[in-house]
């Protein structure tokens, strides 16, 4: 019985994130994205991550970053699991440096022992404790690292580990940088007695941004594209964003991701005030999922 409840249990937390990313990896938190900015592109963002949620998509885009950053990421997502994100980064002279912590959670999931009313609920909870650097070589060139303290607990189960993500950063090349990172190299003790392995990924993505003076002052338009490979579960899978920003004051942002069972198109906006700005995404899922809402709060010091 006891084996029982704790497959239940297990299924009871995956599901909520599996429909949407199916796979056989565990702690699928790390696969959902942070950031309204990103989510809203689509996440084709490691090439052109200029805030706190580089620790993320590549730890070698910190260095587009000219001053210290707070970020602040509440995430609605489906079946209830929510995420809050909170990162802040600094630098010194070449380096760039920032810590991160990343919160997935299910609330009141019912428990039972045998069939009937819920005896109780309890709470799942996925979480990434990260020491993010990054050191410009030279102007073009930028290499990054995150380490991340990886905890996981269900009901009264849980289970510790580590995680590395390694960047590099290249901008001067037909004026469009190039991004190249692998995320989630490491491991995690056993959680009773089941094993967890790494959503391990590999991104390869590209950035340009146009200069719109000539259609609207002030304006500039960014395309990017990324290929994700998850190397565990043998998927693959591309996205596309772009942001139309007006006077560093207002943007307008879409996206659209390929190979993914439940979504797709992605939107959002961003409006900056002084060292404030504020975000939203919108990301529609499909097979009756529902849609997620991501709200970030970013400062600029």
């Amino acid at each position: 019985m006891k084996k029982i409840l704790l497959v239940a249990l297990l299924l009871s937390l995956m599901s909520s994130v599996i429909f949407a990313q199916p796979g056989t990896t565990g702690l699928t938190f790390l696969q959902l994205g942070v950031g309204a900015r990103s989510l809203a592109m689509g996440e084709a963002y490691s090439a052109i991550a200029n805030d706190p949620s580089a620790m993320y998509y590549n730890p070698a885009a910190m260095s587009l970053s000219t001053s210290p950053q707070l970020l602040l990421m509440h995430k609605s997502w489906i079946q209830d699991t929510k995420t809050d994100y909170i990162a802040a980064q600094t630098y010194a002279g070449r380096f760039r440096f920032g810590v991160a912590v990343n919160s997935t959670g299910v609330d009141n999931i019912e428990y039972r022992t045998q069939p009937g009313p819920a005896e109780g609920t309890f709470t799942a909870r996925n979480a990434a404790m990260g020491f993010s650097t990054s050191y410009s070589v030279n102007p073009a060139l930028a290499i990054g690292a995150t380490f991340n303290y990886l905890y996981e607990k269900i009901f009264v189960n849980d289970a510790t580990g580590y995680g590395l993500n390694v960047g590099a950063l290249y901008s001067g090349f037909f004026d469009t940088r190039f991004a190249l990172s692998i995320n989630n190299l490491g491991s995690m003790n056993n959680l009773d007695s089941a094993a967890t392995t790494l959503p391990t990924s590999f991104r390869l993505g590209a950035a340009r941004t146009y200069d719109m003076e000539s259609i609207a002052p002030n304006s500039d338009l960014t395309f990017a594209a990324e290929y994700v490979s998850y190397t565990s579960e043998h998927t693959n899978h591309l996205h596309f964003g772009a942001e139309l920003d007006y006077e560093h004051t207002f943007a307008m942002r879409a996206g659209y991701l390929t190979g993914y069972d439940a979504r797709s198109v992605t939107a959002g906006i961003g409006v900056r005030y002084r060292i404030l700005t504020v975000d939203y995404a919108y990301a529609p899922f499909s097979n009756d999922l529902g849609t997620t809402h991501t709200f970030s709060l970013g400062f600029d010091f």
